[in-house]
């Protein structure tokens, strides 16, 4: 035998979107009229899905923050009140912790949202 020589040649094309390209469209609707309408329909739902989940996600995440900083303030005030109540019946020793954890959940709130504008400039 010979040698023999084979040569294969491999064509691949791909994209990144939901359509295709303008070339493949034309295939599309010569093999299934009405296809292209289809599938740009499919498209724009998609887009208009992914942009009401992007939507809800941020109406959520700004809740769930109001939320921390409204438990950091309650958290504050008890504590506050704590540390009053205690500096009343002349207990300074107790009233340390109450304080400290009034003030630090305080700094939280205001840390975070410092850090959450800084996020989104």
């Amino acid at each position: 035998m010979e040698n023999e020589s084979k040569n294969i040649t491999v064509h691949s094309v791909s994209y990144i979107g939901p359509l295709p390209t303008a070339a493949e469209f034309s295939v599309y609707e010569q093999t299934l009229p009405g296809a292209a309408d289809r599938i740009l329909a499919l498209a724009e739902k998609e887009a208009e899905h992914r942009r009401k989940n992007e939507d809800k996600l941020v109406e959520e995440t700004i809740k769930l923050g109001r939320k921390g900083q409204y438990f950091a303030f309650i958290i504050a005030l008890v504590s506050l009140s704590i540390f009053g109540v205690s500096l009343l019946f002349k207990q300074p020793s107790i009233s340390i912790v109450p304080a400290i954890i009034a003030f630090t959940s305080l700094a939280a709130v205001f840390i975070g949202r410092r850090s959450n504008n800084n996020k989104e400039s």
